[in-house]
């Protein structure tokens, strides 16, 4: 039998057993290392290849690939058009401040011509971003049940007790994993094309805005990961234990009926205990989200103003129009989205990061011990009925 997971029984004790302080420590101390592990350590990022390159290899290829040109076609047009907005923005203030009536009308019409437009190829970009991700979600869901079946490997792996809850890990996790990957991948395939856009009008008005926009995401990114990386842990745990009382409620519902009294007294005393397990871990992620919150939510607070404190007195000398002001903060906001997705995706990126480590050990557990030659014929077995 194999040893089960470090990171998976950090923080457990029986009922109404008293933990002594060095004991609680040295879970502490493995909680964090644990959340180093799962953070930072190459196997994640082996995992994370292993689960996600198999569809881009398959028959399903070319549609994927045709999928991620549209997308980045799109993203283009939209920051085409942001940029566009800023300056029509620009005009738009400053005749505003000027009194310009004709400008105001003018560039008024504009704004609204841009603003339908981004709409449309926003909409239309998470259109096909979703149909990719659903694609790759009934294609990832088969190939994985396909080798779960072949040989009987679902008996091998109810065997193991490092691998828990296999049936959500193919159901849920899947689901998780294609779409979140997906959505970073664009993230951040767009946050370079807007730092491509818009560093360059920063760097027209104040190369101050530049330095200070890059400055400000990479200490706020920093901060970020240093408040919040027990998430990835505790994230891991959670979806474990999740699974644990749910697995305990079916057992109850299906097998009810052949337990006596004590038995059932026995199987209430467990399911009370993972209810527990489950609403401590949830304490524990909503304190280090309470701790995050505090430094993201003024981090955000000071987006809007850093860019106006820079750039106003430039105005107050006169040596700007208004609309400047006005675009330097909007083109401030956008660069620094786009440099902030560590800071503003974080808590997502750790339950990503725990999502990779349980699809890709199922994998693992998968590929070894006997039927693992047939399991790697799986994905030609048809699975009639699956839902993606």
């Amino acid at each position: 039998m194999r040893p089960r997971d470090r990171c998976t029984d950090v923080g457990r004790r029986g009922p109404r057993t008293r933990v002594p302080r060095t004991v609680r420590d040295a879970a502490e101390r493995r909680l964090r290392t644990c959340g180093q592990v799962v953070w930072l350590n190459r196997n994640l990022w082996r995992r994370l290849t292993v689960v996600a390159k198999p569809f881009f290899v398959s028959s399903k290829r070319w549609r994927a690939a045709s999928a991620l040109a549209v997308i980045v076609t799109l993203l283009l047009a939209l920051n085409a058009l942001n940029v566009a907005n800023s300056y029509i923005g620009r005009n738009f203030m400053s005749a505003i401040s000027l009194r310009d009536h004709e400008q105001f009308q003018k560039y008024g019409a504009l704004f609204l011509a841009v603003f339908a437009s981004s709409t449309a190829v926003a909409v239309a970009e998470q259109f096909v971003q979703d149909r990719l991700a659903l694609s790759w979600r009934d294609w990832l869901t088969r190939h994985l049940l396909g080798r779960y079946l072949a040989g009987r490997t679902f008996d091998r792996i109810r065997d193991r007790k490092d691998i828990d809850n296999p049936d959500q890990r193919i159901a849920e996790d899947v689901r998780t994993f294609t779409s979140t990957l997906l959505s970073f991948v664009v993230m951040t395939v767009n946050g370079m094309l807007t730092t491509m856009a818009f560093a360059g009008v920063l760097w027209s008005i104040s190369p101050v805005l530049l330095f200070t926009a890059t400055l400000y995401a990479a200490t706020g990114s920093l901060l970020t990961v240093a408040l919040g990386y027990r998430l990835v842990a505790l994230d891991d745990q959670q979806l474990r234990k999740e699974a644990d009382l749910r697995h305990g409620i079916i057992h109850l519902r299906e097998h009810g009926r052949v337990r006596s009294a004590r038995a059932d007294e026995n199987v209430a005393r467990v399911i009370f205990g993972r209810v527990r397990r489950v609403v401590r871990n949830s304490r524990a992620i909503i304190s280090v989200s309470r701790n995050l919150g505090f430094f993201t939510s003024g981090y955000n607070y000071l987006v809007p103003l850093l860019p106006v404190l820079i750039v106003a007195p430039r105005y107050l000398r006169s040596e700007i129009e208004l609309g400047v002001v006005t675009q330097s903060a909007m083109a401030f906001a956008q660069l620094l989205g786009a440099f902030s997705i560590v800071v503003a995706q974080f808590q997502s990126i750790a339950s990503f990061a725990a999502v990779v480590h349980r699809i890709g050990s199922l994998l693992e557990a998968m590929e070894t011990g006997p039927g693992s030659e047939d399991d790697r014929d799986a994905e030609q077995l048809e699975l009639p009925g699956v839902v993606a």
